[in-house]
């Protein structure tokens, strides 16, 4: 036990040590001209104090259980160890609350947000980062982290744990890596029980609790269902479960009774307008889709199945309306501030300044488009279409639907514009090839055009042709391309023209076979 102790002592020392050389550093440069390489190094100081106080943590634990579970926690996610670098001393002495994790969780992930921004130049916005950041801002930084560190230094690794405190924490470290398990422990409803308990032991014995309670549901629900037995042709069509799914879209405005024939026609899937509205004003429109499932599909093909028919109904709508349907679309377009005040024009804080990046970051997609019953007769033939051929179309299922994933997240946060553009220009080159409509080898924009000849063929339509074979070219992607939201719309259209004339032609051809 002494040779672990020796060896956590040795690893804290290490990350405190490394913690001290760039804090020194930042306290010496300060001033002069680089407060956002100041900021950076600071901020590298907090890392190395969270991780010294997540390993002092896990020893604790692991002299404490005599069980000897091994209980590892990743060191990788950079938030992670900034919140622990200011939470982690509150957590160890059992004395933290509801108000000091919210607050300390937002802190480290603002703090890890403007690290980023303050240091890497923008390509599209090419700024001296230096530039970037407020005055004192840094110094605040500074003066923080020295004061977590000269605090952790006069820390020791002890045992003062005993063997039930370390099973929790041992749950609660495992718990806390598990994305899901993490968004409930540090969501409302769990924080707000934190509040009423008013201690971390207690908290953390009812969050076991609850996940316990939760685990044995779920196993018994799958024991039964794994011993119901193959139902019998009459029952197997009958409904068994229910999938709900809600999809906004930015691009259309949805007419009341959009899905009445729809609804009317199809037992199994039912869609229904939202009446949420987006105070934003960045969603048009939401719609609920849900999915009716029968007893013949057992739980454990629910997942794959489930995924298969909502991606490709969505597809499907996007395809039917050449618009934008997804589960979420981008909320940052073009500020990442809640407020700025000008406090030199009104000390009591009524004067706001707005502020936003050159071009907002959102598609003008008109109000013509509209989804009512006429669209949702389209969406039902290409729908059709895509379950029919969906083994033949996987290759291009994946990639359009990977496309539509990089364009509904693009925001000031995340440039995907060129990797949006290039995915829907390859999809639009699996559906050639599949349909026969081009080799891999011969001219592809030849083929793209031949298809097009009843499409009047506009300058913009050679451009954006141009600009993916360009693309598909530069493997290595040593140039600059000119391609933002305008383009990435304009090739979408394209490949949902496409898809719609290779639909038509397949249900010309069944009729004819009639």
């Amino acid at each position: 036990m002494e040779t672990a102790a020796l060896k956590i002592k040795n690893i804290r020392d290490k990350c405190l040590a490394n913690a001290e050389a760039s804090l020194s550093v930042a306290e010496r440069e300060l001033d002069k001209g680089a407060d956002h390489i100041c900021f950076h190094l600071a901020l590298l100081a907090l890392e190395e104090i969270g991780k010294a106080i997540l390993v002092t943590i896990v020893h604790t634990v692991s002299v404490a259980d005599r069980d000897k579970g091994n209980l590892s926690i990743a060191m990788d996610d950079h938030v992670k160890k900034i919140f622990w670098a200011l939470w982690g001393g509150m957590f160890r002495d059992n004395k933290f609350t509801k108000e000091s994790i919210e607050q300390n969780r937002e802190l480290a992930a603002t703090l890890h947000e403007r690290r980023l921004y303050y240091l890497y130049t923008d390509p599209n916005n090419p700024t001296d980062p230096s530039k970037r950041i407020k005055e004192g801002e840094a110094k605040r930084l500074v003066e923080l982290t020295r004061a977590r560190l000269e605090l952790e230094k006069l820390t020791e690794v002890n045992n003062k744990f005993n063997e039930e405190d370390a099973k929790d924490l041992k749950w609660f470290f495992k718990a806390t890596e598990d994305i899901d398990k993490r968004k409930y422990i540090f969501g409302n409803e769990s924080l707000k029980k934190l509040e009423e308990f008013k201690d971390g032991k207690e908290w953390m014995k009812w969050l076991m609790d609850v996940f316990q309670k939760n685990e044995e549901e779920m196993r018994k629900l799958a024991e039964q269902e794994l011993r119901r037995q193959k139902p019998s042709e009459t029952e197997a069509f009958q409904p068994k479960y229910k999938m709900r799914i809600r999809i906004q879209t930015p691009s259309h405005s949805v007419t009341n009774n959009a899905f009445s024939k729809w609804n009317e026609g199809t037992r199994d899937i039912k869609i229904y307008k939202s009446d949420r509205k987006d105070v934003r004003r960045l969603t048009k429109s939401e719609i609920i889709i849900d999915f009716t499932f029968p007893k013949a599909l057992p739980m454990s093909g629910l997942w794959d199945h489930g995924f298969f028919m909502a991606k490709t109904l969505v597809i499907a709508l996007n395809i039917a309306t050449k618009g934008l349907f997804w589960w979420n679309v981008p909320k940052d377009v073009d500020k990442f501030y809640e407020e700025i005040t000008d406090l030199e024009a009104d000390k009591n804080g009524n004067v706001k300044v707005r502020v936003t990046v050159g071009k907002r970051l959102a598609i003008d997609w008109g109000k013509q488009m509209v989804l009512d019953q006429e669209e949702m007769g389209r969406v039902s033939t290409i729908a059709a279409f895509l379950m029919r051929e969906h083994k033949k179309l996987e290759d291009f299922l994946k990639t359009y639907a990977f496309a539509l994933v990089l364009f509904s997240k693009i925001d000031i946060h995340l440039r995907l514009e060129v990797n949006a553009f290039d995915e829907f220009f390859k999809a639009f080159k699996f559906a050639l090839r599949t349909f026969g409509d081009w080799d891999g080898k011969s001219d592809l924009k030849e083929a793209i055009m031949k298809q097009f000849t009843k499409l009047d063929q506009s300058n913009e339509f050679e451009q954006t042709i141009n600009l993916g074979i360009a693309l598909n070219k530069d493997v290595e992607r040593k140039k600059i391309h000119n391609i933002t939201l305008t383009e990435i719309a304009a090739i979408k259209l394209y490949c949902d023209f496409y898809i719609q004339l290779k639909a038509a032609e397949y249900f010309q051809n069944l009729k004819e076979a009639i």
